[in-house]
């Protein structure tokens, strides 16, 4: 009887090994997958604002400004309606950009004080523009 119970334990406990180890194989490359792709997402965020910055850059705007607003918050249609009526009527270009949480303005035509600061009221403003060529 010894024995029987011997070999009962010895085929449980090596059950269980086996058990867990492939717990831990199954579950190892998800997590690793889950990491890559956050990071990759993150990425693929920065990216996207850094190619929308770079695109409003080669097209030769003489200023570029990127808002967001205060809270952090995504562009809603009354964020927009306002950016545009306070932004002069010659900016050339807007691009929502960052997930809805900013918005890239290129202009040939410099936006005068009264406009910023209307929108400075209402949004973080980052100037991006191209230093000015000495003439």
């Amino acid at each position: 009887m010894k024995y029987k119970n011997k070999r009962n334990i010895t085929f449980v406990f090596f059950g269980v090994i086996i058990f867990v180890c492939l717990n831990i194989a199954c579950e190892s490359p998800s997590l690793k997958a889950n990491k890559s792709a956050t990071n990759k997402t993150i990425e693929s965020k920065v990216d996207v604002f850094q190619s929308d910055l770079q695109t409003m850059e080669t097209a030769g705007f003489d200023h570029i400004f990127v808002f967001r607003r205060k809270d952090g918050g995504v562009f809603d249609a009354e964020d927009k309606t306002y950016l545009k009526e306070n932004s002069p009527a010659a900016t050339n270009r807007f691009i929502l950009s960052d997930d809805d949480k900013a918005v890239i303005a290129g202009s040939g035509f410099e936006f005068p004080a009264e406009n910023l600061e209307a929108l400075r009221q209402r949004f973080n403003v980052e100037d991006n523009s191209p230093p000015k060529q000495p003439e």
